[in-house]
């Protein structure tokens, strides 16, 4: 079997898509195709204008053959939902973000189905139908025991730190290179950590990029993908698991 790795750009929102688009565009060309965009689908507070120029982005982008995925709500967690202890020491390690860490069955199905409403919004068609999203990332990869099920019984694919896991429970191991929000002084091991994933020769590894290491960690982000290419790994998506 051929060996696939995955490319997801995160965090890909109203506020700032027209900044992004250019930078999938180059590492479309680098990486020899569309990649998987995950996408946060709360457009609150953004003018009817910002929302239908970003509607209309992401048609474009979807149409190129980028693969779009829902990634969480808002990303920012709402601190008055209940929370575990273990999901109030995610939100503190990643600043807020960890939008479904801990949470309540309930509680996690309700910001889960909220997610889902504004992707459809978005992505309505004349008759208000809407293609349901591919797969499912939680902010931080921070989750709760609930979400996995509640994400496969509405036929996404399920995405955590360690691996991925199909509608239909299949399970891939995939581990992920990530540097947004690190400290500067890990980001040297964390390339090195990444590096490794791509050159061991089973699972799915992604290489996870988010807008905020861009222009800085350009390049050595574009060298990791190469050195992917390099170990004949093949860019594959979700959809394609």
């Amino acid at each position: 079997m051929c060996k696939r790795f995955l490319l997801c750009f995160h965090d890909f929102s109203v506020w700032n898509y027209q900044k992004v688009t250019p930078i999938l565009e180059e590492l479309k060309e680098l990486v020899g195709g569309p990649f998987s965009l995950l996408v946060i689908p709360d457009t609150e507070n953004a003018t009817d204008e910002a929302v239908e120029n970003f509607r209309v982005a992401l048609v474009k982008l979807k149409s190129e053959g980028f693969e779009l995925a829902l990634h969480g709500f808002k990303h920012k967690a709402e601190f008055s939902q209940g929370r575990s202890y273990a999901g109030l020491v995610g939100m503190n390690l990643t600043g807020g973000e960890a939008e479904f860490a801990g949470l309540s069955e309930y509680e996690s199905s309700r910001l889960l189905q909220a997610a889902l409403d504004s992707w459809k919004k978005l992505f309505a068609d004349e008759n208000g139908n809407a293609d349901a999203p591919i797969a499912f990332v939680p902010p931080t990869w921070f989750s709760n025991k609930f979400l996995p099920g509640q994400v496969r019984a509405e036929k996404m694919l399920y995405e955590d730190r360690f691996s991925l896991t199909t509608a239909e429970g299949v399970r891939y191991a995939s581990p992920v290179a990530s540097f947004a929000g690190i400290p500067k002084s890990t980001e040297k091991a964390a390339f090195v950590y990444a590096e490794g994933i791509l050159k061991i020769p089973f699972g799915v590894p992604r290489i996870a990029v988010h807008p905020v290491d861009f222009p800085r960690l350009n390049d050595k982000i574009r060298d990791l993908i190469r050195l992917a290419l390099g170990c004949k790994r093949r860019l594959t998506l979700y959809r394609d698991l």
